[in-house]
């Protein structure tokens, strides 16, 4: 008899195991509203990170900061930074097996700035300083920009896809938000949030960083079945 509670025991816990791994991890598949992002910015949506099992481990969250900037008559309004990454943590934060869609705007944060730091400080700022609200970037205007700062080949390329990729994101977010608003402009920024060390935890608190933000860039085509994808994951989670 209790060898056979044994097996029951086991078998239930394999099952538990086995379930809580399968949502937790791929296969999975992008939802609509976010599979265009997930192509432009290569792998940003589905790639693994081992960084937790490293011989230095992660330490720092890394967020996605995103702006607008809305037709108001004849003239044209700039909104407030918003953090979209605060509401994937609380999915994060709230599910025992969160959906690979609440990873997405930390990964294109840390995409973003891998391919940024392919180039100097100074570059990007260059870049970023080029543009205005009012006279936003299309990906052709940034790709020559970029060789204008004598940035070339695959960096360029590689710059250009992952900020493609955040641009069609944020541009389905603020369409989402704000449907009755003429979008004229958006633009991401990232900001690193550094945890303190274990011999501190006591002591000191988070450090949240300043936002380094990007080029103002003319909004991405609409598509009204991805945007309503994500006007769906916000409503539900916001």
């Amino acid at each position: 008899m209790r060898g056979v509670v044994v097996v029951l025991v086991v078998l239930v816990t394999c099952v538990q195991l086995f379930g809580v791994t399968f949502i937790s991890i791929p296969p999975q598949s992008a939802p609509p509203g976010t599979r265009a992002a997930s192509e432009l910015v290569l792998n940003a949506y589905f790639e693994e990170e081992w960084k937790l099992f490293a011989p230095s481990p992660v330490n720092a969250d890394r967020d996605l900061m995103i702006q607008a900037a809305w037709r108001d008559g004849d003239t044209v309004e700039v909104g407030e930074w918003v953090n979209i990454t605060a509401v994937d943590d609380a999915v994060v934060a709230h599910s025992v097996g969160a959906p690979r869609s609440a990873y997405l705007t930390s990964r294109l944060a840390g995409g973003l700035d891998a391919v940024w730091s392919n180039v100097s400080a100074e570059v990007r700022r260059g870049v970023s300083d080029e543009t205005t609200e009012s006279s936003p970037l299309t990906t052709e205007d940034l790709h020559d920009l970029l060789g204008a700062e004598e940035v070339t080949g695959l960096a360029r390329d590689l710059i250009v896809e992952r900020d493609q990729g955040a641009t069609t994101y944020l541009t389905d977010v603020f369409r989402s938000l704000e449907p009755d608003r003429e979008l004229v402009a958006v633009r991401y920024g990232t900001r690193l949030s550094t945890a303190p060390t274990w011999d501190q935890r006591h002591e000191a608190e988070k450090s949240v960083g300043a936002v380094i933000d990007g080029p103002w860039r003319t909004p991405a085509r609409d598509d009204p079945e991805r945007r309503e994808s994500i006007a769906g994951y916000l409503e539900r989670n916001s």
